[in-house]
């Protein structure tokens, strides 16, 4: 039986990984563009390949707006006026000598010590800020959530996830993205309820997308302006892609 690490079908070229725990197969388009076919262990290269023949369209249409969505990434100038999301709505820069604090929300302005945007440490503030906002923010959102899907999650961590808005940790531990908390309060919802969703079904099954509906009858909705407003987020200095799209067939 042929195990290949990578698949080339109707042009387009896989990067194939196996694993013991997976009960589906799956088709990754990475923030990048780059494709990833996660199977559970014995599937051969003839099942493999014709998975991903059947699914060429969707990655085909994956890859374009891909291609779309990179291009509109927003750059940041840490000047002046510049502006910065938080919670669905814009904030402008305000560069100040001294402040008691390197970042800070103060009279509807996002004030920052200048010296932090002349050497360059701009960036790595404003994103330090966000986290330790949604860290402080976040808890409060997600019980009453927590508690309408019946689950009891661990501790909260809010980090670059790179392509993720959320994941799923050892002991219930729920991960956000930093950059999710630009995001109006709404569209963080979804991400909350499609995380803890994920304590009772692993992967995106019929029934967690049940257990999704059941919380969020609007999800799908929701799902799409999120998909629409995330594109334009910005992710920091140097981070101009996207989030991953994944297509799961149950084996």
């Amino acid at each position: 039986m042929s195990v290949p690490s990578r698949l080339a079908v109707a042009g387009l070229d896989f990067e194939v990984r196996f694993s013991a725990a997976r009960r589906s197969i799956g088709i990754t388009v990475d923030r990048d563009g780059s494709l990833v076919v996660n199977a559970p262990d014995g599937w051969d290269e003839e099942e493999l390949a014709s998975f991903a023949h059947q699914k060429r369209m969707w990655v085909y249409k994956k890859l374009a707006e891909k291609d779309v969505l990179l291009s509109h990434r927003p750059v940041k100038e840490f000047v002046n006026g510049e502006g910065f999301m938080y919670l669905g709505r814009s904030y402008r820069l305000l560069l100040v000598e001294r402040h008691d604090a390197p970042v800070k929300l103060e009279r509807g302005r996002l004030v920052m010590r200048r010296h932090l945007a002349v050497v360059g440490a701009g960036p790595q503030a404003v994103v330090d800020w966000y986290r330790t906002r949604a860290l402080h923010w976040l808890p409060g959102r997600l019980e009453p959530w927590a508690h309408r899907i019946g689950v009891a999650p661990g501790a909260i961590d809010v980090r670059d996830l790179g392509y993720r808005w959320g994941s799923l940790g050892k002991s219930g531990r729920v991960n956000f993205h930093w950059a999710m908390i630009q995001l109006k309060p709404t569209l963080v919802d979804y991400v909350i309820v499609h995380e803890l969703a994920h304590i009772h079904e692993s992967n995106h099954t019929p029934q967690f997308w049940r257990c999704v509906e059941r919380a969020m009858p609007n999800f799908e909705l929701v799902k799409k302006e999120l998909a629409l407003t995330g594109s334009g987020l910005w992710l920091g200095e140097g981070r101009t892609k996207h989030f991953d799209d994944v297509v799961e067939h149950k084996v």
